[in-house]
């Protein structure tokens, strides 16, 4: 039976009830495909990756899943279309429209395998102190990307008659213009490329650049970003970087305290020879401290104190950890003077008025 009649520009023929039901029946086996192949084969296979613990099994499942679905929704669309009489112009249209999909979907899973892959690298080297890998792997993932991206678009220019070699010849006509106008990004994405195989510092390092201290949160191609003690997040050029100064104390392993606590002139020498005693007793038994590098001393007589240096190291880069211990060791300070009856001095003066009576 003769549905309806088109232009020639669209159908070469007329479009029969036995068509349209050839169509819907085609389109609806992919839709069962699709979700056959998300529900049951993809399920299946994932549960046996994760019976045999085989983590690159399920990441690539996983990737995969999403732009398998879109695709198999769109080849439906595709050859259910193509089961009508079409013209010869929009059948060939239709036939790049497919292949471009074909490559997107390929890019999909690509750039979703790519995310995938470095969140699981991120999670497996969270407990690793300063690993190069928590450096690289967002570098190395959006290089990835664009390459990606790069290509796939290549891919779908050629389908529309753009050749490889047409757009190279384009891109270095003006080439030499983008290259003058992006002096600043090439420094940055060279100062990048020297951050990654110098690598001064890794993410997660307390580091000080022209006298912004913080933690780096993230080394990109263009800047680096620091999360500084104060919650500001500053972004620094990786020229900038590369050019100047850095100042990593995590890769120090030892954090350094050095102060003088100051006693009355009343103490007497007994004591204050105890309590420099006790003090030096108390850092060598701290565990976090390290045992040759103590110095505690009587250094000296002070305008209003006599004054004991205290010098020690603390073994950790962790900053938090640092001021724990020591709040701890300044405490344990103050009971040992309290032990000892020992006041703290303070900057004072005295002043002596002489009796007038006494000169007559």
């Amino acid at each position: 039976m003769d549905i309806f009649k088109t232009s020639s520009a669209i159908l070469v023929s007329t479009v029969t009830i036995d068509i349209i039901i050839k169509s819907i029946f085609t389109f609806g086996i992919f839709i069962v495909l699709k979700n056959f192949i998300a529900k049951t084969i993809i399920k299946f296979c994932k549960k046996i990756a994760d019976k045999g613990n085989i983590k690159g099994i399920s990441i690539i499942l996983d990737s995969i899943e999403q732009p398998l679905k879109t695709f198999f929704l769109f080849a439906g669309i595709y050859f259910a279309l193509i089961i009508f009489p079409l013209s010869n112009d929009l059948v060939t249209w239709l036939h790049k429209l497919f292949r471009c999909i074909i490559i997107i979907t390929v890019a999909r899973c690509f750039l979703r395998l790519n995310n995938s892959y470095t969140v699981w690298q991120e999670r497996i080297n969270k407990t690793e102190e300063n690993s190069i890998i928590k450096t690289i792997a967002p570098i190395l993932n959006k290089i990835i990307k664009v390459l990606i991206i790069v290509i796939a678009l290549a891919a779908i220019a050629s389908e529309f008659g753009y050749k490889l070699n047409s757009l190279l010849a384009g891109l270095g006509i003006g080439g030499l213009a983008v290259a003058m106008a992006a002096q600043d990004a090439l420094k940055n994405f060279f100062g990048g490329f020297v951050i990654i195989t110098d690598h001064p510092f890794n993410t997660g390092d307390i580091i000080n650049i022209d006298n912004n201290e913080g933690i780096v949160e993230d080394i990109g191609l263009r800047s680096t970003k620091i999360r500084t003690f104060e919650k500001e997040l500053i972004t620094v050029p990786n020229s900038k970087i590369s050019d100047g100064s850095v100042v990593n104390y995590s890769r120090r392993g030892l954090r350094r305290v050095k102060f003088h606590v100051g006693a009355t002139y009343s103490t007497t020498s007994d004591k204050l020879k105890k309590a420099v005693n006790e003090i030096q007793s108390m850092l060598k038994d701290h565990k976090q401290v390290d045992s040759d590098s103590i110095i505690v001393k009587f250094d000296g007589f002070g305008g209003s104190s006599l004054d004991i240096l205290v010098m020690y190291f603390i073994k950790t880069p962790d900053y938090a950890v640092y001021m724990d211990v020591k709040e701890e060791i300044n405490f344990t300070i103050m009971k040992i003077f309290e032990k000892e009856n020992i006041e703290f001095a303070f900057p004072s003066m005295s002043i002596y008025f002489e009796n007038e009576l006494n000169r007559k």
